[in-house]
């Protein structure tokens, strides 16, 4: 597993992966925020996923299971309305 984050740039940098990626959410299911990490590798049936920092940071305490969601729901798009 990889995590790709910017944390130096305020995520300004980490647009062109999402982009690159297909990611326009938070992949966590019920989650509709913006997401701020990139994971990869994280199964075999999952090649790449985002997390918003709210989720970033409960996985980084450990322990927690997630359900993913992989849908058209694009968090940017939703922000500029």
């Amino acid at each position: 597993m990889k995590i790709i984050r910017d944390e130096e740039l305020f995520g300004l940098a980490m647009i062109p992966l999402f982009v690159d990626r297909h990611i326009k959410r938070c992949n966590v299911k019920d989650c509709t925020e913006k997401p701020t990490t990139i994971v990869t590798q994280l199964a075999l049936d999952i090649p790449v996923c985002g997390f918003c920092e709210k989720h970033y940071q409960e996985a980084n305490k450990g322990g927690t299971t997630f359900t993913f969601v992989f849908d058209g729901f694009d968090a940017f798009e939703k922000m500029d309305e």
